[in-house]
């Protein structure tokens, strides 16, 4: 297997796409929104454990282009072992319903070509004896990789790729120092990207997670998609792990959580003991996640996209109060998990911005993480863009983004988008923008009433779940704090909207809005007043917000979700503008009638293609409440399907699938306000 077999995996290879650019003649390369001469950019990227590897020669990446023509849709999905050697995956019907996502011998999700049995055309047994890279492939390039960082005897190697694009929709092999060849997919020139995007890959402490056969049954979903319509990249949305656990697999960081001094507690030191054990956790913890389960051949086959949220922190981190999270430990922390996250999901180390194009940097380092926001600007496709947007480096408990860095973000976007060649910008957001609002409750837990409740629970008469460990606040009040919908965000929420609708109204562009975070399924919408009578395709207020959470995290009860239901009537953000909940989910997936149509707690992922004509739809228009548009107004627009899963935990990972098409924007000043 070559050299190869000198390199000991501790992660990866983990894919990362940074946009499409067009080639100026001065070789010089900017954002492309016309499909001449396009370039795709990208990196990918290997953790190698020191004690176990040789590098007598850096770590070379072959790359190769399938010639054009050759059909290999049903190309087989491998992982390649620590040792780069090819492993394949076991069908579902040879797999207990438990959690085997870290098992890396034969009793987990992985064994050797040869131990395959046939199986039932799934995923796993699909083409297994035709192994990645049999096929006669076209060598494009070799790389040699960049030494990127090294620290706690690991060392991480980077590999930059740019991929002139096609006529056709091309299979690209890559081989690491002469191992197996893995496969992703590119576009053709000017097709819009197939794209799939998801969020909360992790659980929460304390849950079960065999009852959920662990993170894979929905990642073999999405593995099952790609062999059948490969998508071209894969959206993050928050909380790609969840890195909880440093506050019980830690020491000092446990120990200081203890305090119940609150005073002593925010003017302890960031000590140089609680930094090792800090990025010991993060390292350990990045290094296993990614390289576990089926998430970790999606990460080898599928270019990703990533922002971050709390929990690629902790729960909540920048929603508590000012004094709580202007404090030594905290600002630490923070610090500790960026580095890790700019590491793993961008292939970046920080103070390196300058050096990548799909960068948005905030006005100023951030309040808690001295840090410039980092958002993110890119085209999937010549009609497709995309915006990320931090929504964590800036954070603070009454304020999400700065002015300044708002103004940053839509002079970007102004500058980039073209009228008449962008027709839809995609954007992401950690949090929905469109979801019931909970004030109320807000109040509530908000209250000096809750006083005497707070102090039992201190002195251990109450439960101490009743309060967070970091400030003796209300357990969930932080994640309240942490919706757009909450009252201290009222006003930066309905500027947000109103700039987007500027936007879409100069531009001509649709906008649709992704978020995750809340561990159901939704549709959201924003729409011009009934009263004026505009319809979607030519109203620059509509806005969908598609949720989807969690692909991994156990989702909330009915109930909880019918009493959140409950607040997502019609409301007004202003004068023109309505917002609701599309109610999409009337029927369960077993085809059952549900009494909460608007939210489904399950788990579920999404992807997003372009709209094809005679599309199987799952639901009709009186079903879902949605007014279907005409063909004319769809042809060009976008089609959002949210992949349910059907049966909890299941190792099949089957779906149910709720679709809804997004018509183009077709606005003339003359039509409407």
């Amino acid at each position: 297997m070559s050299s190869q077999a000198s390199l000991y995996l501790a992660c990866g290879p983990l894919l990362r796409f940074t946009g499409i650019y067009k080639q100026l003649e001065s070789g010089d390369l900017h954002l492309a929104s016309e499909s001449d001469g396009e370039v795709w950019r990208g990196s990918i990227m290997i953790v190698t454990a020191d004690a176990n590897s040789s590098y007598e020669t850096s770590p070379t990446l072959s790359v190769f282009k399938q010639p054009a023509g050759q059909d290999a849709s049903t190309a087989s999905l491998v992982k390649l072992s620590r040792r780069g050697k090819v492993l394949q995956i076991k069908p579902p019907e040879l797999l207990e319903r438990k959690d085997i996502s870290i098992i890396e011998n034969g009793g987990g999700l992985f064994v050797e070509p040869s131990a395959v049995p046939s199986g039932d055309g799934s995923v796993d047994s699909e083409n297994s004896r035709a192994l990645p890279g049999t096929t006669k492939e076209d060598q494009i390039d070799e790389i040699i990789s960049t030494r990127l960082h090294a620290e706690q005897g690991h060392t991480f190697w980077k590999f930059d790729l740019q991929i002139e694009l096609s006529s056709y929709e091309a299979r690209i092999g890559y081989r690491i120092s002469g191992g197996p060849i893995v496969h992703f997919w590119i576009p053709a020139r000017g097709q819009p990207m197939n794209i799939m995007f998801h969020s909360c890959n992790g659980f929460s402490l304390g849950v079960d997670t065999d009852l959920y056969s662990g993170p894979d049954p929905l990642w073999r979903d999405v593995l099952r998609s790609h062999q059948t319509r490969p998508f071209h990249v894969m959206i993050g949305g928050g909380d790609q792990l969840y890195n909880d656990e440093c506050t019980v697999k830690t020491h000092y960081f446990k120990e200081w959580l203890r305090m119940k001094n609150g005073h002593y507690k925010r003017s302890t030191p960031f000590s140089q003991e609680m930094r090792d054990e800090l990025e010991e956790f993060f390292l350990k913890h990045y290094t296993t996640w990614f390289s576990q389960g089926l998430f970790s051949v999606a990460n080898a086959h599928i270019p990703m996209i990533n922002i971050w949220d709390d929990h690629d922190i902790i729960d909540g981190f920048g929603s508590y109060r000012h004094r709580t999270m202007d404090c030594p430990v905290f600002a630490g922390l923070g610090v500790t998990a960026f580095k890790f996250y700019m590491l793993f999901q961008h292939q970046t180390l920080p103070g390196t911005e300058d050096q990548e194009r799909s960068w948005v940097l905030g006005a100023q380092p951030g309040p808690y993480i001295k840090e410039l926001n980092r958002s993110l600007f890119m085209f999937l496709g010549a009609q497709i863009a995309f915006l990320g947007l931090d929504c964590r480096t800036e954070r603070m408990r009454k304020r999400i983004l700065s002015d300044d860095t708002w103004n940053l973000v839509f002079e970007r976007c102004r500058r980039e988008i073209q009228r008449g060649e962008t027709k839809h910008l995609i954007v992401l957001l950690g949090v929905p923008i469109a979801y019931p609002r909970l004030t109320f409750i807000e109040d509530v837990l908000s209250s000096r009433a809750l006083a005497p409740l707070k102090a039992l629970a201190r002195s251990g008469i109450l439960p101490h779940k009743l309060l967070n460990k970091y400030d003796g606040g209300v357990e969930i009040l932080d994640d309240l704090d942490d919706h757009w919908t909450a009252r201290h965000h009222k006003r930066e929420r309905t500027q947000f909207i109103k700039r987007l609708q500027e936007l879409a109204a100069e531009k001509s562009v649709r906008v649709t809005i992704l978020g995750g975070d809340v561990h159901l399924a939704a549709f959201g919408r924003f729409y011009s007043n009934r009263k004026l009578a505009i319809p979607p395709s030519q109203d620059f207020r509509y806005m969908v917000n598609v949720t989807s959470s969690a692909i991994t995290n156990r989702p909330p009860s009915e109930t909880m979700a019918y009493i959140i239901g409950r607040f997502g009537r019609t409301r007004h953000v202003d004068h023109d503008t309505e917002e609701d909940m599309i109610p999409m989910f009337a029927k369960d997936v077993d085809g059952t009638t549900r009494r909460n149509a608007r939210l489904l707690p399950r788990r579920n992922w999404c992807s997003i293609s372009g709209y094809l004509p005679g599309g199987t739809r799952s639901l009709d228009d009186e079903q879902s409440g949605v007014k279907r548009a005409s063909e004319q107004d769809l042809t060009g627009g976008l089609t959002i399907h949210l992949n349910v899963e059907t049966v909890r935990g299941h190792p099949a990972g089957n779906t149910t699938t709720y679709p809804l098409d997004i018509p183009l924007l077709n606005y003339r000043p003359s039509e409407g306000n």
